[in-house]
């Protein structure tokens, strides 16, 4: 297939994506409820709850020590892999320290091996059973998981990633059939070969590209007109996989193929998507698209804006939410009250309209810092999307004419991105919404009026003050006198 060719090019190296114990935390929340009893993955045998078990007994011992003097990895060591140290993944004794169980396990048993024709056969040994454990849909999540996991970090004896364990991950981070879980955790393995490449030959190093550049069309996905449901949102691990693949798609395909354009221009436009996954595919989008790519830029740019503007929008809309369930709290007796502009929840001395919420402030129009924050990233991706600080790339560069006012564009979304992140309250969101759409303004504004309220003035009666003020421009600042 032509577009799984395009795929096939050089890439450079990327930083590895993780830190394990927050990578289990994810996948467990995305993959969905644990299978009942493991299959292949049997309970660890009697005496060896823990690793620590398994290190005292005198079988690892014995073992451990011929094969650090040059012995071979025979039956006897298989069948100890298999019944007594395999299963520590799984163990429930194991899990608050499972980071440092995998680590040992490789650093204490298949480093330790002396004799190189053993280390290989004892590492594709337990590659294999590894992922026969994770491919189990029968066996238990948190083993098939930290199956997938220990491929990953599996090293040569010079700490660099075991380029025999690639094909696994690639094969498992590819594979839209098996356990989302499982294939989060085969991606987080590839990151760490792709982190490795600067240590790797150059052979080896070209292997790594190819193989992790075979997954990204299985990674970036097709849009919604392909899919049966498309009204349905997508779910956390879909999105996840989808940022993955964007994030390692600038260095590994760049220019992109007017196949892999095609698709990010859908996902920016495709409203099933999370808005935080769109606003990446147009960054990506803006680094790679070059003329070859085939893309109306002019059409994008215009997508882009749409973002930006439904972005805000959304979480002005959730803010407005917050604050009416806030209120119809506080009417039902749920402790509100007090003097006009505190909220349940506000302490004295406390700023008039904040509240302080898990550590994050949230003011009267329900927008937190935090969210205020996402958004000035979102502003500012969007922006760089469309014309770059580094002055080359970006889809304004794409544009025979108009440019100027692409820029513009840009320019305006950055800086209402950098004052939104200096200043993360709510009406500065609401003032960079209102700016960047004057035409929703007016229609946000008379839907917050009253009922009864006139929607403009009466023939005859002089204008509000301000209504003659100019519809801004894309490069005016929303903010007066700010240095932004």
């Amino acid at each position: 297939m032509m577009f799984d060719q395009q795929f096939l090019r050089g890439i450079p190296d990327q930083p590895a994506w993780r830190k394990p114990g927050f990578l289990l935390a994810v996948v467990l929340c995305v993959g969905g409820p644990a299978a009942p009893q493991p299959a292949l993955a049997q309970p660890p045998a009697a005496g060896f709850a823990t690793w620590k078990d398994v290190e005292l007994s005198p079988q690892f011992k014995e073992l451990v020590a011929g094969l650090k003097g040059d012995g071979p990895f025979n039956d006897t060591a298989r069948e100890l892999v298999v019944s007594v140290i395999l299963p520590q993944l799984g163990s429930a004794e194991n899990l608050p320290t499972l980071d440092d169980v995998r680590k040992k396990i490789r650093d204490r048993f298949l480093l330790a091996i002396g004799n190189e024709a053993s280390f290989t056969q004892a590492s594709s040994f337990i590659r294999d059973r590894l992922a026969e454990i994770a491919r189990d849909p029968q066996a238990d999540q948190l083993q098939r998981v930290n199956a997938m996991v220990f491929i990953g970090e599996m090293t040569d004896k010079g700490r660099v990633p075991w380029p025999p364990a690639l094909e696994t991950l690639a094969t498992a981070a590819g594979d839209p059939d098996l356990d989302p879980a499982v294939r989060i955790a085969a991606v987080a393995g590839m990151n760490n070969h792709l982190a490795g490449m600067t240590r790797m030959t150059a052979d080896q190093a070209a292997a790594v590209r190819t193989a992790v550049a075979a997954t990204l069309p299985a990674l970036v996905p097709p849009s919604a007109a392909d899919r049966q449901d498309t009204t349905a949102s997508r779910t956390p691990a879909a999105s996840w996989l989808a940022t993955r693949g964007f994030g390692m798609l600038p260095q590994l395909i760049n220019p992109v193929p007017p196949e892999l354009a095609t698709r990010l221009v859908a996902v920016i436009d495709d409203g099933s998507w999370p808005f935080d996954v769109r606003v990446r595919a147009a960054a990506v989008l803006g680094k790679t698209a070059g003329a070859e790519a085939g893309v109306n830029a002019s059409a994008v740019i215009a997508s882009i804006r749409g973002l930006a503007v439904a972005a805000l929008d959304a979480d002005r809309r959730e803010g407005k939410r917050l604050t009416e369930l806030q209120s119809f709290k506080a009417g039902a007796g749920g402790g509100g009250g007090g003097p006009r502009g505190l909220m349940r929840g506000a302490r004295p001395g406390m700023e008039p309209g904040m509240m302080g919420v898990d550590g994050d402030q949230v003011a009267e129009d329900g927008l937190s810092t935090a969210v205020c924050r996402r958004a000035a990233w979102r502003l500012y991706s969007l922006g760089e999307a469309i014309a770059p600080d580094a002055k080359t790339g970006g889809l304004a560069a794409l544009l025979e004419k108009d440019a100027d006012s692409a820029k513009q564009l840009a320019v305006f979304l950055k800086e209402i991105g950098e004052a939104l992140d200096a200043e993360p309250y709510g009406y500065v969101l609401l003032k960079a919404l209102d700016d960047l759409d004057p035409a929703g303004a007016k229609k946000r504004a008379g839907l917050a009026a009253p009922a009864d309220a006139p929607q403009q003035p009466a023939d005859g009666d002089p204008a509000p003050p301000g209504t003659d003020k100019p519809a801004p421009k894309p490069n005016d600042s929303p903010f007066g006198d700010s240095p932004f």
